[in-house]
């Protein structure tokens, strides 16, 4: 569809509008769900094990389910776990550990004015962040950037996607229920594959470098690359809708 406005922003969150240590995260993750008894109670002697490939499954869903429901069908096979047990776990982990994990976080200001300008120019706002967590997990990191979920016209969880990154299936699933043209989209994000590869659909990239993740030499030529300033100039060049 050449020549289409382009109108609307898929915004990628962890490492882009809430810039964190990913290693430390995820470290301080596992932390809090051995410690609410999540592992265990998947298996004794294999529940991070277990855990880790019920993750995988959600990551390389081919779109015949929800990704919460391809976690929990991965976990049921290799442990036999009740599904209401299993939640109502997770429930209790996300309302309790981790929220500690809010300090391998940090508010960027710069993203914060991004939102604000894109939204206040009249473009459509999606959060694109890989839906591998409920809407609790999800919208605390959203409040942990400093924004609020509510600036976003839809949002991606593991119960509302049947797709992960870098699956083009992810991006053409939210395009589909958005009613979406790759064409009017930008995808921004700092993940030089999962994010990226957007573009190869027909989005319009711009990688932030601040907290990137891949190598850079990697990235399609067609996208911008830049820090949080480049990307605030970037945004302020662009017209109102």
């Amino acid at each position: 569809m050449v020549g289409r406005v382009r109108d609307t922003f898929l915004f990628d969150l962890d490492g882009t509008l809430l810039p964190l240590d990913m290693d430390d995260f995820l470290k301080q993750y596992y932390i809090g769900i051995e410690k609410r008894g999540v592992t265990e109670a998947i298996s004794k002697t294999h529940g991070n094990e277990y855990f880790e490939k019920a993750v995988f499954a959600m990551i390389g869903n081919d779109g015949s389910k929800s990704n919460k429901q391809a976690f929990f069908d991965s976990l049921s096979a290799m442990s036999g776990i009740d599904e209401e047990k299993l939640f109502k776990l997770m429930d209790e982990f996300y309302v309790n550990e981790f929220l500690d994990i809010k300090g391998c976080t940090e508010v960027e200001e710069r993203a914060i004015e991004i939102i604000r300008m894109v939204k206040n120019k009249g473009y459509r706002l999606v959060l694109a962040t890989n839906p591998l967590f409920p809407p609790v997990a999800t919208n605390q990191r959203i409040e942990w950037g400093g924004l609020n979920k509510d600036d976003f016209e839809y949002v991606t969880y593991y119960d509302n996607s049947s797709f992960c990154k870098p699956s083009k299936g992810y991006y053409e699933e939210i395009l589909t229920k958005l009613g979406l043209s790759a064409e009017q989209c930008y995808i921004v994000g700092n993940d030089v594959r999962d994010d990226m590869s957007a573009v190869s659909l027909g989005l319009k990239g711009f990688l932030v470098t601040d907290h990137l993740l891949g190598d850079i030499r990697e990235v399609p030529k067609v996208c911008e690359v830049g820090d949080y300033s480049a990307l605030l100039d970037f945004v302020n060049a662009l017209p109102k809708i």
